[in-house]
């Protein structure tokens, strides 16, 4: 593969061990298509049954174009792929997850982006891509099955589109990078000026048997904006800290609230200017650090990331009283590997995933318990069988409480991953 083309894949994915295993399709003076990815499904034993279910196996096709004055230019198309069951649920939470609207279908956008970078001028990205709130949330979330429950990258259970905090939507980023004797400093920058409605229905609003909805437009997210600043140091086996910030605008107000009498057979509308104000910003910061090569390789590798969030977090349908169910959360992340043996080949992991809200309005709230817990044990095994295929079997541990159970629960799976 050459230089260009492996700069490229490492500046698009943000991780480099991604970029391993592309695969080009066709190269010429001119232009390199490549294809890489993954398929990954896991046999998985929870909520009492055992099912076989797809992981995130996913597709990506790229293309570069070496440009004027040493810019490389291109565009990346990433396919999330469910090819064991269509129809099935997902169960398990992370990086699988899917945006709003695409949990069922067989074949989802995960990520589409044009990008141009330059070793003086940074990386220019532009469309649906990893957000630079996960170049420091990424450490923890290597987890096979599950995992990046804590963090606030997969926000309101979905990719993290809408926040711009995992697979950002229609989003602008600038990351640079500069190298030292002593390591490597990076800062990323994040805008996007989109906005995703929200539908937002509120039952009792204004007595028994009443319901509030926000009309079409009034209720939206807005404007994004994001910072990363990441430092590898060349200390032992490398020394990793970060931190990152993400706030997202998220209106929900209006003056022409629409109000229900739901007593009868079919809601019937009884007033249209209702007027009510909940906006606020979404926003969520990241602190992290881990000490090894990296997750899968050899020796011991070591991450830890804790949060902070206000309106990231969205408890289950049902569980609070009032206009919305976000609430202000803090949360960590861990994950733990040693690796050993020939071509290092036997790895075993281990962590948790635990999130606390912080929002004493919303705890008052509650129609169960006194706050949302969740809290998610994993402990796993993977055989590299070869660089492109491994087999692994990875147990969950919940010991959430009843606000949070819906999110997560015990499991054990066993699976493989084959990639491109």
């Amino acid at each position: 593969m050459n230089n260009a083309l492996l700069r490229s894949l490492i500046a698009v994915t943000g991780m480099g061990a991604a970029s391993a295993n592309a695969l080009p399709i066709y190269q010429s003076n001119e232009v390199t298509l490549y294809m890489e990815g993954y398929f990954l499904a896991h046999m998985v034993n929870t909520y009492g049954d055992t099912q076989m279910q797809d992981g995130a196996s996913r597709l990506r096709i790229g293309l570069n174009v070496p440009a004027y004055d040493k810019w490389d230019t291109g565009f990346n198309l990433e396919w999330g792929i469910r090819a064991i069951n269509s129809a099935q649920n997902v169960v398990i939470q992370g990086n699988q997850q899917a945006s709003p609207g695409e949990a069922q279908q067989s074949l989802y956008l995960r990520q589409g982006h044009l990008f141009a970078k330059h070793q003086k001028w940074g990386d220019f990205i532009a469309g649906k891509q990893w957000a630079v709130y996960y170049d420091v949330t990424y450490i923890t979330d290597w987890y096979n099955v599950s995992g990046g429950l804590a963090s606030g990258t997969y926000a309101l259970g979905t990719d993290g589109g809408i926040t711009g905090t995992g697979r950002a939507d229609s989003a602008v980023t600038w990351r640079k990078r500069w190298e030292f004797e002593a390591g490597e400093f990076q800062v990323g920058l994040q805008y996007a000026a989109h906005a995703a409605d929200l539908e937002i229905r509120v039952t009792d609003f204004a007595g028994p048997n009443t319901l509030l909805e926000c009309p079409v437009g009034d209720c939206e997210y807005g404007i994004n904006h994001g910072i990363s600043l990441t430092y590898r140091a060349d200390i032992g086996e490398g020394l990793f800290v970060g931190m990152a910030y993400n706030r997202v605008k998220m209106d929900i107000a209006s003056q022409h609230g629409l109000i229900y009498d739901t007593s009868g057979i079919r809601p019937v509308l009884i007033s249209d200017d209702t007027a009510f104000n909940a906006s606020s910003n979404d926003w969520t910061t990241a602190f992290g650090a881990y000490y090894g090569k990296g997750a899968y390789q050899k020796g011991l590798y070591a991450a830890l990331v804790v949060n902070r969030s206000q309106n990231n977090e969205l408890a289950p349908p049902g569980s609070v009283t009032g206009i919305t169910n976000f609430f202000d959360a803090k949360g960590s992340e861990a994950f733990v590997s040693y690796t050993w043996g020939a071509h290092n080949c036997y790895s075993l992991y281990g962590g948790y995933n635990i999130m606390l809200s912080d929002d004493a309005g919303f705890e008052a709230a509650l129609v169960e318990d006194d706050e949302y817990r969740l809290a998610e044990y994993y402990i796993g095994f993977q055989y590299l069988w070869n660089e492109r295929v491994r087999l692994y079997w990875e147990n969950g541990i919940n010991d959430s409480n009843v606000v949070a159970a819906p999110v997560i629960d015990d499991f054990m799976a066993v699976g493989i991953r084959i990639d491109i």
